[in-house]
């Protein structure tokens, strides 16, 4: 679907009408009874502006009807309400099922991703898969079908923003609700997976949250992941073709690759085929690097420079940000970024058991964390993160008791407390040590100097 808009010139009342009439967004005698109601204005815009008033149309369906757009309001049985964004695959639009009257995003695909057999079947074989996935961490897949050239997807319509969007205009998160968000992410990753799906695009802009304040659930929102299934569907991995069918069917460019760069996991970017759930592990860690600092971990470069410090390099320290993030958190967040994929949780239900301790969803908004200044000389920006430090967690009996978003009100500290004031312990104990060094050195020197007055009194006649 084309939604290139002209500029709007000004529209007169009658040419306007005539364009709601032939888009099909309003009955005829609708509207010709609608139109007694409405003051006479020889000016389009105003008779625009009076039915988005009376929600009679969207503001997206009057700014397209202004600019003399008719058609593209609908999609098989769908209404077309607003365009809610665009990508590499095509365009997410709100609408509104005509007979059900359910509100749904609908997922347009671009037309160079399905001009062959091959990636139409590709994209009926992963949207039935998709379908078959029913968590609430996870977008329900509704329904995918084709019109034209171009094939769509039907999924639930999350009203809430994604988590790029989100952290770019608020910063990054409390440590606490960055491990919730974390945690809800894994438990709908390891569900896909024990099913025997790969997301192999996890980042922030595919994690939605949606307020929610359902006693069903334990936390005030849900995170969501969006298009399971759809990673491949730009890729140049080509699977098992069928006589006939183009080997690059599929491939849009010689040198893409299925994820983005800024989240991509080492193995995937050399080989679509080696990724697993681990390659996600690795995605949903930078996402976590995210949240946390506000930057992806290799900012900068081009696409094969990124790849290449994916492989070779590790994140600027988050130390180097903020100071309140516990050392443990460091640690599971280093894990998720192995380079070695076999160094990494093996399943997201460990990452799950290991974000539990220092998760809090009883909070429904965050703040801004500002970065706190850290002397260079003690933190290098650059390079990976030092080996993991042991935790025993003294929660760790406590994880199979607790539910989806359970926080640990009952308990006797807190571990972001605890590590905390280690960590003022470690530092109040560094400053003191010195302050008495320094006293030992005055004192030194002080007795020397009273040494050579003493002899030289001495070697006096």
């Amino acid at each position: 679907m084309d939604t290139a808009m002209t500029p709007s010139t000004s529209v007169d009342r009658e040419t306007f009408l005539r364009h709601v009439r032939e888009s099909g967004l309003i009955a005829p005698e609708l509207l010709q009874k609608l139109m007694q109601n409405v003051p006479a204005s020889d000016r389009g815009r105003a008779i625009a502006r009076r039915l988005v008033e009376r929600n009679l149309l969207t503001r997206f369906q009057a700014e397209r009807l202004l600019a003399g757009r008719t058609e593209g309001f609908f999609v098989g049985q769908y209404r077309i309400l607003d365009l809610l964004g665009r990508g590499g695959m095509g365009r997410v639009f709100k609408a509104q099922h005509q007979t059900m009257n359910r509100i749904v995003a609908l997922k347009v695909l671009s037309s160079a991703m399905m001009k062959t057999s091959r990636a139409r079947e590709l994209f009926h074989r992963e949207v039935r898969a998709a379908a078959s996935l029913s968590h609430p961490n996870i977008v329900t897949a509704f329904d995918a079908n084709q019109t034209g050239d171009r094939a769509y997807l039907v999924m639930e319509f999350v009203d809430g923003p994604n988590l790029h969007d989100f952290i770019k205009s608020k910063g990054p998160m409390p440590v606490t609700q960055a491990c919730d968000v974390i945690r809800q992410v894994a438990l709908g990753l390891q569900y896909a997976h024990d099913l025997g799906m790969v997301h192999r695009d996890i980042k922030p802009a595919n994690l939605l949250i949606l307020p929610t304040t359902s006693r069903a659930h334990a936390t005030p929102y849900l995170v969501k992941i969006l298009d399971f299934g759809l990673a491949r569907l730009g890729s140049n991995d080509p699977g098992p073709v069928d006589n006939g069918a183009e080997a690059d069917s599929i491939t849009t460019n010689a040198q893409s690759v299925v994820g983005t760069p800024d989240y991509l996991s080492p193995e995937q970017a050399r080989d679509v085929h080696m990724a697993d759930p681990r390659s996600d592990i690795y995605s949903l860690g930078c996402t976590f690097y995210y949240l946390l600092t506000g930057q992806v971990p290799h900012p900068g470069g081009t696409t094969l420079e990124k790849l290449v410090r994916h492989a070779t390099e590790g994140p600027q320290r988050i130390e180097s940000f903020r100071m309140d993030v516990p050392v443990a958190v460091i640690d599971i967040l280093q894990r998720m970024l192995a380079k070695n994929a076999a160094q990494r949780f093996p399943s997201c239900h460990e990452l799950v058991d290991a974000l539990l301790p220092f998760c809090d969803s009883g909070a429904d908004s965050w703040v801004p964390i500002e970065a706190l200044p850290v002397p260079a000389s003690n933190i290098p920006l650059t390079g990976a993160y030092p080996s993991p430090v042991a935790y025993d967690s003294p929660w760790a009996s406590l994880n199979d008791d607790m539910t989806m978003g359970g926080t640990l009100s009952g308990s006797p500290a807190s571990p972001m407390a605890s590590h905390t004031d280690e960590r003022r312990r470690m530092h109040e104990s560094t400053w003191g040590w010195y302050l008495l060094s320094i006293l030992v050195l005055l004192a030194v020197v002080a007795g020397g100097i009273a040494i050579v007055i003493w002899l030289g009194g001495i070697a006096r006649p």
